[in-house]
């Protein structure tokens, strides 16, 4: 899917990743990096300006551990129906290695209980997941910090390998090279946290800069062959479900 990847994503996952794919096309054993989802509620009458009041706060005690990185946004919910994932917001963070991102909560856990209480004010998380986050395509940064995030839970047919999915994988991002494809694709395999009851095996992440980007790539899925070429190079490997859009704002990028 031709989706270009909002800049501060997209610098997050240049520092913290490498493609699946070498220079000639041959898998390569991928790096999988740390990414956390929480959906959280507003406590009585606190909104997104009450939450972000603090926002600063919190940069600031990250900046002062700045060897430790760790990226933020805000995640708000768009496109989905009443019963499915239903929460007021969402928070999306990641780190540049396993290790980075438990240090950062071990200080945080021994440094930040005030900051934190401040925050327990404002909101309630009920879930928080981490995922091991894998790029399978990777699109260059640019000025923007927002914009959207599409995601869907997918389950990989009995008999596929992970060698089968890297050299399809390989297959689509060559169709995307050659229609100047510029979007950026990942996957979120289920680490820590979980529904004991979720039953599928990876998330399925796409992310645009804005709704136009996002509206150019499905029009180019929908009416210009992308959707027959996908399924003539993935077959049935997959089935995914109905996939949720979400708005992104980036709040801490690498470079802080």
């Amino acid at each position: 899917m031709q989706l270009k990847l909002s800049a501060a994503i997209s610098a997050v996952l240049l520092v913290f990743s490498f493609n699946i794919l070498s220079d000639d096309h041959i898998p390569e054993m991928p790096n999988f990096f740390p990414v956390e989802i929480q959906q959280c509620d507003f406590n009585g009458r606190n909104d997104m300006e009450d939450f972000m009041k603090h926002i600063d706060e919190w940069n600031d005690f990250l900046n002062e551990h700045s060897e430790y990185p760790y990226a933020g946004w805000v995640v708000t919910p768009h496109y989905r129906s009443g019963g499915d994932n239903s929460f007021d917001f969402g928070w999306l963070g990641a780190s540049n290695s396993w290790s980075s991102f438990g240090k950062i909560y071990d200080i945080w856990f021994e440094e930040a209980a005030a900051l934190g209480a401040k925050f327990d004010k404002i909101r309630t998380c009920n879930t928080q997941t981490v995922f091991a986050a894998q790029v399978i395509r990777q699109s260059s940064p640019d000025e923007d910090s927002e914009g959207v995030m599409m995601v869907s839970n997918c389950s990989v047919s009995e008999g596929i390998t992970p060698v089968d999915l890297a050299m399809a994988d390989a297959k689509w991002n060559a169709y995307l090279d050659s229609n100047e494809g510029k979007g950026s694709i990942f996957r979120w395999y289920p680490a820590v946290g979980d529904s004991i009851e979720a039953d599928y095996d990876f998330k399925n992440v796409f992310t645009a800069s804005s709704m136009n980007e996002w509206g150019e790539g499905m029009g180019s899925i929908i009416n210009e062959g992308g959707l027959l070429a996908q399924l003539e190079i993935y077959g049935e490997m997959l089935s995914c479900d109905s996939p949720r859009l979400y708005q992104i704002n980036n709040v801490r990028s690498p470079s802080n």
